[in-house]
């Protein structure tokens, strides 16, 4: 969209996930998290996008080059010290900044063009995604008025009694007019518990400055949850797993033993096929009608052509052409294209 920039904040190691690979860097399926954030503000036709990169910034830049500008930052000192790295490159222009977090991989594409859309509606000068959320300890808490206005996001580990009832969390992902933004983001202070500079602190300095604040609710708190060890990664994968799974079984796929089965989040499959235990299938393949895979298969980036079958059988940047045999034991790579 004309004018409207994202910055996305990859720079943490998140310590607690006990990996020499940058938090963001961590696959869920077959795309990282930092890719499928990416490619959410691209289908909601955000395409100049900044990523605030730190610890092995070298890992982040090559999974997104040429997806992506890129702006270091050396320590991390908070969201508001990252996106203040995006300075230099954004200050002086007009337009909105759609502030998102590259460990929340599972924001779609609708909630963000929602959240830009209500932006522009309201005429807002900062528009804050928010969810109800039925647990919502460890989150930053939405504190309204009594006119329903939000006066300020406080964080768990700065709630009082009270504001830790609230399940209205911040999901930390903003919209804001540029210039607004770097003229205020200076004046946030590192005074709470952690002595970071929270970006959340942005609506306070707003309200102070009369600038108009938004809250956009969104519907599905699963969307919301980010990723701090590899339990969380490994329930998001299962979860994303089972959802994918049941698109394609609703669309008439027969899948067999499905608790098996892999398919990834860009595979397209046709109605008609049939996919056999323990398959996996992934990237930006394509499946036609009335294929047979499996059993013990993996399909990687690869065109499998109308009744088409491969069993037992590694098939990866290739097209099997429609009605084909392939396996069982066969390796197919390296784009090669093969009619049987």
């Amino acid at each position: 969209m004309d004018n409207i920039r994202a910055v996305v904040l990859a720079a943490g190691k998140g310590t607690r996930m006990n990996s020499d690979e940058p938090k963001c860097a961590h696959y869920i399926i077959d795309k990282t998290m930092i890719a499928y954030v990416i490619d959410s503000l691209n289908e909601a036709k955000v395409d100049d996008i900044i990523t605030v990169v730190g610890y092995r910034s070298e890992v982040i830049e090559e999974l997104v080059k040429g997806r992506s500008r890129f702006v270091y930052q050396k320590e991390q000192l908070g969201t508001a010290h990252a996106v203040l790295m995006a300075e230099e490159l954004l200050k002086d222009k007009d337009g909105i900044t759609l502030i998102a977090i590259g460990d929340m991989p599972f924001v779609s594409k609708t909630t963000y063009s929602s959240l830009i859309a209500a932006h522009i509606q309201e005429k807002a000068d900062l528009t804050v995604l928010t969810t109800d959320h039925p647990q919502p300890y460890g989150y930053g808490r939405i504190v309204r008025d009594e006119n329903d206005e939000v006066l300020e996001i406080v964080e768990e580990k700065d709630c009082n009694k009270l504001q830790r009832a609230i399940q209205e969390i911040n999901a930390s992902i903003y919209l804001v007019d540029n210039k607004k933004l770097f003229e205020s983001i200076r004046e946030i202070q590192s005074s709470n518990h952690q002595n970071e500079f929270y970006l959340t602190d942005i609506v306070k300095i707003f309200r102070k400055k009369n600038h108009k604040i938004h809250a956009y609710k969104a519907s599905n708190y699963l969307e919301i949850s980010g990723v701090n060890d590899k339990v969380q990664l490994a329930e998001m994968e299962e979860a994303l797993r089972k959802k994918i799974l049941k698109k394609h079984l609703l669309n008439g796929v027969t899948i067999h033993n499905p608790a098996t089965v892999t398919i990834g989040v860009d595979v397209k499959i046709a109605s008609g096929a049939i996919i056999r235990e323990n398959t996996l299938i992934v990237s930006k393949s394509i499946i036609e009608k009335n294929c047979k895979l499996g059993p013990f298969t993996e399909i990687k980036n690869s065109v499998i052509g109308e009744g088409a079958a491969v069993k037992f059988s590694y098939v990866k940047d290739s097209i099997i052409e429609a009605n084909s045999k392939i396996g069982p034991f066969e390796y197919i790579d390296n784009n090669k294209q093969v009619k049987r």
